[in-house]
């Protein structure tokens, strides 16, 4: 054997991965070898290129290290990945595994392109361990590396199987997780782990699976049924995104609305407190078919996504009436600051559709850090620094238009649509508050009905949409038939919008 089929020989033997009964394992899971699921996310199932190929390449039973890492194609555009081999040591990230992936995040960051992590691991190597979890240049690094990339470009994170510890967070430091919904399962110890240190019996499912995390805990965008979907989705999702925080996502040829926006004023209800499904007036608003909502599951009192207007791409924060009136609780705003924080990182415009009753109020919300987790909202909105129009649809109530981008944070224009209204409170809480001793002494029911009846309206005139509209508290008053074609002209206004902040290092608030 000379030395050019010496090296294809090994090569050959790299590729296989682990042992045939592993590769049995994963197969009985319904689950695809790495290099056949890489071939599902990149152009013609070909990668450019894979680096570290020969990591411990002495141990013939740890194959690549358990990780495949290098770059290719997704409809043209390069990405790079990180992706677990399960069959070689369950991906468990040994010392050489835990430099390719930190090499692979370096090279992300120098070519400022978005970066694909396909995690199937088992967490850290504890064999290996010895210290090179917290070495300057090991395994260790993986995370302040996701900080130092974070705003910088685009990090994706599909979930495979279950993971615990680092693999976990590997996961939530993207700026988007898809999870597969059987199978997969994160947090920050296994079961067995959290029995011995706790007592507590607790299966994957309960403690860390796919209904949990999209529907509780929120550190899931996206929950998918088979590794084929998973691939679409990283495909769709990338189309929204650039390749880094310094150029613009890609624009496409537009497209009609799925439904037209002349139902607009049929969508929206004459009672303010009667519900309507967001999605509607969303389906009147964005191009037919670009509506991806992220989170859907999480917080659904608040619905937000991308989309496209006339093929540019923007980001979409709505109240969402149907649910819990479109109140905002602590998640909600922790799902709305968290989105409006990543638009603004990848320079994508913010629409917003205000219809909300504000904040939620009472015992429960305070105890989950309301206040504070609502300021987050509101500052994210705040700094935000990319293209804003806010639309009051119908209710803004309260400290909720602040977080809803209003006309005091900002916005490039605040347009309303005649069901606007515009208050401290709405007028059923307004006048209780204000004429309550007033109302009690009435003692003639008929007498109080005509009192209340009346002092509604006399509150309702003062937020009269026309008044504000003259008195330039929005910027405009429009017919609900044109605001598909008013806010694309807007936002094609405002694309090279330059408005640099006050100088500073950076903000105190955390979301």
């Amino acid at each position: 054997m000379n030395r050019e089929q010496k090296v294809m020989s090994e090569i050959e033997r790299i590729q296989k991965g682990g042992p045939r009964e592993n590769h049995e394992k994963i197969k009985k899971l319904g689950k695809l070898f790495v290099r056949d699921r890489l071939k599902l996310f990149f152009d013609n199932g070909e990668l450019a290129y894979e680096t570290g190929l020969f990591a411990n390449a002495l141990q013939e039973h740890l194959p690549a290290d358990g990780v495949v890492t290098g770059a290719g194609k997704i409809n043209d555009r390069l990405v790079y990945f990180a992706a677990s081999d399960f069959t070689v040591k369950a991906g468990s990230i040994g010392k050489k595994h835990g430099e390719k992936i930190l090499r692979t995040q370096q090279a992300a960051i120098k070519g400022k392109r978005p970066i694909l992590y396909l995690i199937d691991s088992s967490g850290g190597r504890i064999e290996e361990a010895g210290g090179y979890h917290v070495e300057k240049y090991s395994g260790g690094k993986i995370f302040y590396n996701h900080s130092i990339m974070s705003g910088r470009i685009p990090q994706i994170g599909v979930l495979y199987g279950p993971c615990f510890a680092g693999t976990a967070y590997m996961l939530v430091f993207c700026d988007f997780v898809i999870m597969m919904k059987k199978n997969a399962g994160m947090a920050i110890a296994s079961p067995r782990m959290v029995q011995m240190a706790t007592g507590q019996k607790v299966d994957i499912e309960e403690l860390g699976g796919a209904e949990m995390h999209a529907k509780k805990s929120g550190s899931v965008d996206f929950v998918v049924e088979t590794e084929e979907e998973a691939a679409e989705l990283v495909k769709t999702l990338l189309s929204y995104l650039p390749d880094n925080y310094q150029s613009k996502p890609p624009r496409y040829a537009g497209k009609p609305p799925a439904r037209s926006p002349e139902e607009i004023d049929r969508i929206i209800p004459r009672e303010p407190n009667q519900p309507y499904d967001v999605h509607d007036l969303i389906d009147c608003i964005v191009d037919k078919g670009s509506f991806l909502e992220v989170q859907k599951d999480y917080a659904k009192e608040l619905v937000v996504g991308f989309a496209r207007l006339e093929g540019r791409v923007i980001g979409v924060v709505a109240n969402q009436p149907a649910v819990k009136g479109g109140a905002i609780f602590p998640e909600s705003a922790d799902k709305g600051a968290n989105f409006v924080w990543t638009c603004d990182a990848y320079n994508i415009p913010l629409l917003y559709l205000c219809d909300t009753p504000g904040f939620m109020v009472g015992t429960k919300v305070e105890q989950e850090g309301i206040l504070r987790r609502g300021r987050n909202f509101i500052y994210a909105s705040s700094v935000a620094n990319v293209p804003k129009i806010c639309v009051v649809v119908r209710k803004a109530y309260g400290a909720g238009i602040y977080a809803m981008a209003g006309p005091a944070y900002e916005p490039e224009m605040t347009i309303a649509l005649p069901s606007a209204e515009i208050a401290i409170m709405g007028p059923e809480a307004a006048i209780n508050a204000v004429y309550y001793n007033k109302i009690q002494s009435v003692t003639d029911p008929k007498e109080k009905v005509e009192l209340v009846k009346r002092l509604r309206e006399e509150y309702r005139a003062g937020y009269d949409i026309y008044k504000l509209a003259g008195d330039l508290v929005v910027d405009d008053l429009i017919a609900p038939k044109d605001l598909r074609k008013e806010l694309s002209s807007r936002f094609e206004m405002f694309e090279n919008k330059d408005f640099p902040l006050p100088e500073k290092k950076h903000g105190t608030i955390l979301s």
